[in-house]
């Protein structure tokens, strides 16, 4: 049993950027990107941004822009998307190679509705580290990054558990905590060791932020990584919990699950201190195998692998670095190179006691400049001209239907139903499903993500397209036949309600042509729909002709039925008695009835109008027509 070192909590819920109370004055919350997500280049220096949210009131354009803070050029304003439904705004924003600020507008009918911005977002490079010891790192000196512009997860997770995985970035250079505790790279490192130092440097040199992600396992070997990625068994050590698929998974997780949300640029393998006894075949063999693997989990053909000549332990070993050559070039054409390897640092030739106490590890700041240096050596334009970059994966189409037959999970949610798996979230983990676990040499170190970290708990068993769930914010991924992993956006339907069935009230069922009608709708929880396309209550217009009328009622998500018809007549020809009042101020048009008609209206100067009854027209006390009016009755009726 490990004994505990030390435990660093970050346990609350993810701060959001609107939260109920202030619905009413945010609009709209960004949920992709998050804070210091860092998208890959292409190799003209360009990257689409993916960007959503969520709407809390109707919205019909989404614009928006970055601003540059270190590098690359602020964008104009740029519409990304008119129209959201389903919940959710989407859209992508083409920017170089960068680091900045995102902003992004919500506009109705051309009015500006509300401004959210994303403090730190970046276009540059991102890596996969694998390896052993000297990718991992481990317990004693490493050397954080300085440059703000320098990121990675900050999580660490030996179980490698797909629903641990927080979406969450961080400066890979925060000062360790008095605790003792450091920043990480995710998933699966607990340490910045060399990183730091090889991201400043690239940061500096290529003007664009770095994004880690640390896959390494110590004290594994080619053939445990061969084997784990094909999900075979193998003889090892019992730390190697194979029945988690170490050291394969988190490689995996890193290229196919978080390298889906980023891109990536490759792999930067330092691995060979584990294989004294391997020759060059099966060396070869071993490594192709988790290269191909990586290739198939992005489904990115052409994924770049930086292969370092690793093998002192503390002796070097030719035939581990032959087999890395041979990886790298080929071997006297008889073995031809695996496509897009290239050629890493030769770091068996970095030694002595100032480098390597022990002889194997880069565990002193001498050495770890030196590690970092050669990997920034090899690192260069004939690699960043010669690669093909992954880039991030478009975000996953969701729809949103109202299930008015199930008030409890009113919520329909739909993605596509051609992948593998499928998983739901509708929460955030507990503190004890988020907790991370990190193991070296002396002790025991557990973690959690950040709180501003998006900690999703996976539903991984509702693996079907489509669900019913109740208000809360949602998302998805599936996970396609090849591992790889496309993500929703993250949608905030806390305050989602299904619309109400209305009812409505005419002022009449009977007008004259010209003559108004008022319609008052009742028991609407959202906005009133009228079969006329009006939407204000109550409604007044002058119907042209006899018709029947509904209301709808329409709150942001749903509408409900349309409410039992009441039909209303146009015409001047009244069946029954009138009682006519009031005053008479413009040209109106006639009343006539089958029947009587009694009138104490007065009909001012510019009035005009007509009686017609069948058996009379009673002209009431109280009844004027001003000089000047217009007035004429009849005795003839109307049909």
């Amino acid at each position: 049993m490990y004994p505990k070192i030390s435990i660093k909590r970050h346990i609350s819920l993810l701060g959001l950027l609107c939260i109920v109370s202030l619905k009413a004055i945010c609009q709209i919350a960004i949920s992709h990107p998050v804070e210091r997500m860092i998208f890959q280049r292409n190799n003209s220096n360009q990257a689409s941004i993916n960007i959503a949210g969520t709407y809390y009131s109707a919205i019909d354009r989404i614009d928006a822009r970055v601003v540059a803070q270190q590098g690359g050029t602020t964008t104009a304003w740029t519409t990304i998307q008119t129209n959201p439904s389903n919940g959710y705004f989407y859209g992508t924003l083409t920017a170089t190679g960068g680091w900045y600020s995102l902003e992004v507008r919500a506009y109705k009918d051309n009015a500006l509705i509300d401004t959210k911005t994303i403090q730190k977002v970046g276009v540059g490079e991102v890596f996969a580290i694998a390896g052993q010891s000297n990718a991992q790192g481990g317990a004693g000196v490493s050397t954080p990054a300085t440059d703000d512009r320098v990121n990675s997860v900050n999580y660490s997770n030996d179980y490698s558990d797909y629903n641990k995985l927080p979406i969450g970035f961080s400066q890979l250079g925060s000062t360790p905590t008095a605790n003792g505790d450091s920043t990480k790279i995710g998933p699966f490192h607990y340490v910045p060791w060399a990183w730091g130092r090889l991201g400043d440097l690239l940061a500096t040199k290529l003007g664009v932020p770095v994004l880690f992600y640390g896959a390494g396992h110590g004290g594994t070997s080619s053939d445990h990584w061969s084997k784990s990625a094909q999900g075979l068994p193998f003889s090892g050590p019992d730390w190697i919990q194979q029945n988690l698929g170490a050291p394969y998974r988190a490689l995996e997780n890193s290229v196919a699950y978080y390298g889906s949300l980023t891109g990536l640029r490759g792999v930067l393998w330092h691995q060979g201190e584990s294989d004294p006894e391997t020759f060059l075949v099966p060396y070869y063999e071993n490594v192709r195998n988790v290269i191909y693997k990586t290739r198939e989990n992005t489904e990115h053909n052409s994924l770049s692998w930086v292969v370092a000549r690793a093998s002192r332990n503390p002796e070097s070993h030719d035939g581990v670095v032959i087999g890395q050559n041979t990886l790298i070039s080929g071997f006297n054409n008889i073995i031809p190179p695996v496509p897009n390897v290239f050629a890493g640092p030769n770091t068996d030739n970095i030694y002595g006691p100032t480098i390597r106490t022990d002889g194997i590890h880069f565990d002193t700041y001498a050495g770890q400049i030196e590690f970092a240096n050669a990997w920034d050596a090899s690192l260069n334009n004939t690699f960043f001209t010669n690669s093909t970059p992954m880039m991030a994966s478009p975000l996953l189409a969701i729809s949103l239907a109202c299930n008015t037959g199930n008030p409890s999970a009113p919520i329909l949610m739909t993605v596509a139903s051609d992948y593998d798996k499928y998983a739901w979230s509708n929460r955030q983990n507990t503190n004890n499903e988020s907790l991370g676990i990190s193991n070296n040499c002396c002790g025991r170190f557990t973690n959690f993500p950040l709180s501003s970290y998006e900690n999703l708990n996976w539903r991984t068993l509702d693996s079907v397209a489509t669900i019913n769930v109740s208000a809360a914010r949602i998302a998805a991924n599936v996970r396609k036949t090849s591992k790889k992993v496309l993500f929703s956006p993250v949608i905030d339907l806390t305050s989602f309600a299904l619309a109400t069935n209305p009812t409505f009230t005419t002022s009449a069922i009977q007008v004259r042509p010209n003559e108004n009608l008022t319609l008052t709708g009742a028991n609407c929880n959202g906005s009133y729909v009228w079969s006329t396309g009006a939407n204000v209550n109550p409604l007044t217009f002058a119907p042209a002709a006899t018709a029947a009328y509904t209301v709808q009622c329409k709150t942001l998500h749903c509408i409900s039925s349309a409410s039992s018809p009441q039909s209303v007549i146009v015409s001047s020809c009244f069946p029954s008695s009138l009682s006519l009042n009031g005053s008479v101020n413009v040209a109106e048009s006639a009343y006539e009835s089958k029947q009587s008609i009694q009138s104490n209206q007065i009909i001012q100067l510019s009035g005009k109008i007509d009686y017609n009854a069948k058996t009379k027209v009673e002209l009431l006390p109280g009844f004027e027509a001003k000089a000047g009016a217009v007035f004429k009755a009849f005795i003839l009726g109307c049909d």
